[in-house]
């Protein structure tokens, strides 16, 4: 959102008010012992993975809305934000695009091995990895909002067989896509990608359990969020192939810890929670995070 406020802090500060911009770093999130730095007057936010917790509502008395910058409502102790009458807003639709671009990018890496074939040639090598063909292979998403039903159009486009598992959307669904149940869509799909939000009922939804259902030559992508699986099982799951690999934008603990056996794994292509992180994407959550803050403030 920083990189965007020049575009946009006329249209907020006209209304009578003033901008704190703090500077992140290179830090994931603001706390809230550090957000209450700036408490005294604050009436509204646009806030990304910062956190948003009963600490910062209770202690931020004039505030009236917030704006979750993204889709994700994780950070956000949404009981605490009602408690103190504050409205909570996240952009929604905004990203669904650029994630399902990134998800096929894992995986793509993961059937062609271009990750690791790159680092080969440079060395000097001239390895002939045997691919998979994503024709009619089974793509199984979790969660079919904007973003799975993104990635499902990406999926029929590479001549995917597409089925989706999302307890929210009612049947039918959309022509070329079959709804399954969860296990069903595990136990049948070449590749698992997970697009659902994080909440009670999706921490851990991929555990040993669930893993233990997915064929050998699976292979499970998350562009979601890190807690929806069980990294601790899923480790072990890679370990004694369970599975056969993984695509992970995101991670239980974040950024991913040094001592992470992931980082050591062959079998999974790793990236950095960026996989909404484009220009096209940036401007148009940031403009419409505005939006929305200014018809708030102007209730």
């Amino acid at each position: 959102m920083q990189v965007e406020l020049p575009h946009h802090l006329e249209r907020i500060t006209q209304l009578g008010y003033e901008v704190i911009a703090p500077e992140l770093g290179d830090r994931q999130q603001f706390t809230a012992t550090e957000l209450l730095e700036f408490r005294h007057g604050l009436v509204g936010i646009i806030a990304g993975d910062d956190e948003l917790s009963r600490e910062f509502f209770d202690g931020t008395p004039n505030l009236r809305t917030v704006i979750r910058w993204g889709i994700g409502m994780d950070s956000v102790d949404r009981e605490a934000a009602a408690m103190h009458g504050v409205t909570i807003r996240n952009t929604p639709g905004v990203f669904g695009a650029e994630v399902a671009d990134s998800a096929f990018g894992y995986i793509l890496n993961l059937a062609r091995s271009y990750i690791t074939v790159d680092a080969a040639v440079r060395r000097g090598e001239w390895p002939k990895a045997e691919g998979i063909t994503l024709a009619k292979s089974r793509l199984g998403i979790i969660g079919f909002g904007a973003i799975g039903q993104e990635i499902a159009a990406r999926g029929r486009g590479f001549s995917m067989d597409v089925v989706a598992f999302d307890p929210y959307v009612p049947s039918p669904a959309p022509p070329g896509i079959t709804l399954l149940d969860l296990d069903t869509l595990l136990t049948t799909s070449k590749f698992v990608v997970l697009a659902c939000p994080l909440t009670a009922d999706t921490y851990h939804l991929i555990d040993s359990q669930r893993l233990g259902l997915m064929r050998a030559d699976a292979y499970l992508i998350n562009v979601a969020r890190g807690p929806v699986v069980s990294e601790v099982d899923l480790i072990a799951a890679l370990e004694c192939g369970l599975i056969s690999g993984a695509g992970l934008d995101v991670f239980e603990v974040e950024p991913l810890p040094l001592d992470s056996r992931l980082r050591e794994m062959p079998n999974v292509v790793l990236g950095s929670h960026n996989g909404s992180n484009t220009r096209e994407g940036v401007s148009r959550a940031s403009r419409a995070a505005v939006d929305f803050l200014i018809e708030e403030l102007s209730r």
